[in-house]
This record gives C-alpha cells, sequence and structure tokens, in this order.
C-alpha cells in the first residue's frame, strides 16, 4: 500500500501546506502556537508521560482519536517543534499516518525513522514556525533573540537561518 522505494521528501508540499495553515489560521506573527492551531482544525493535542519503551517517544500522531500525544516532560520548545512535526503528519500524510508504517517521534536522532514523511513533517514545522515571511524581518538579530521571538530552540533556529540564508 505504501512505497518502500526512496523517494525524494517533498519539500514544496511541506512548505506549502504549512504557510496554507497559517493563512488560514490567521497568524502572521510570532510566535506560532501550533497548538492553538491545532485546536483550531479540531486536533486534540494531549502531554502526556510516556514510560517504559515508550519513554524515549517525544510525540505521535493518533489518527483514530484525531489527537497529537506529546511527551510532557520534554522542553517547551521541544514540545512546539513536535506539536507542529506532527501536526505536518496529520495534514500531509493522514493516510499514512492510519497504516503500520508510521512510526513515533522519537527524541534520538538514532531511532528516527529515514521516511522521507519524516523529512516532510520536519521542513512542514519549520515553516509553520519560523516562516520565510515572518523571519525576513528579525534575520539580522542574534540566533538567541531570534529563537525566543520564535519560541523555538537555538538549534530550530539556527538550521531554519541556514535553511533559508546560508547563515
Amino acid at each position: 500500500m505504501f512505497e518502500t522505494k526512496l523517494i525524494k521528501p517533498d519539500y514544496r508540499l511541506a512548505e506549502r501546506e504549512a504557510i496554507r495553515l497559517l493563512n488560514e489560521s490567521g497568524v502572521y506573527q510570532p510566535p506560532v502556537n501550533p497548538v492553538e492551531i491545532a485546536h483550531d482544525i479540531g486536533v486534540r493535542v494531549s502531554f502526556v508521560h510516556f514510560s517504559g519503551e515508550s519513554e524515549g517517544v517525544a510525540g505521535l500522531y493518533d489518527p483514530s482519536e484525531d489527537q497529537i500525544l506529546v511527551n510532557a516532560d520534554e522542553a517547551g520548545v521541544r514540545q512546539t517543534f513536535t506539536v507542529a512535526h506532527e501536526l505536518g503528519h496529520r495534514i500531509m500524510h493522514a493516510e499514512w499516518a492510519k497504516s503500520e508504517a508510521y512510526k513515533v517521534l522519537w527524541r534520538d536522532p538514532k531511532r528516527q525513522s529515514k521516511d522521507r514523511r519524516e523529512t516532510e513533517a520536519n521542513v512542514f514545522a519549520a515553516n509553520l514556525l519560523m516562516p520565510k515571511q515572518m523571519v525576513d524581518e528579525y534575520k539580522s538579530l542574534p540566533v538567541s533573540s531570534i529563537a525566543r521571538i520564535f519560541a523555538v530552540s537555538e538549534q530550530v533556529a539556527t538550521f531554519r537561518l541556514q535553511n533559508l540564508y546560508g547563515i
């Protein structure tokens, strides 16, 4: 049902869908609150404590409940990115999320899936939380200031600035 061969991530789809969602939500200034956006489109967001084998899970999208589960033990900026990432799956990969091929988002990069949809969800999250048209206004500020303005980690802000402007 779902392809197993290597297919490149569709970065344009991820960007387009994130911008569409921002526009539909009427969000034009930072910081972007993905929890509010999720609620606006009928997706419940729950902060839970994962334990046992699930302890390293950052989050997951449960299509049967139209719900995003986020690790309550993570830092706030990590939770924000996780919600945006899982929202990307809901928007772009709903059918895949219902399949057995769907994987949870692990905190440890070594455990993260290499599936193109994971990359697309990351690109969606970056575009949702730090859309270029908003970042343009602040790009000359220090990374720490940009991270604060957009309510993301300095790592996310640095990665986004590198992708947008090569800095």
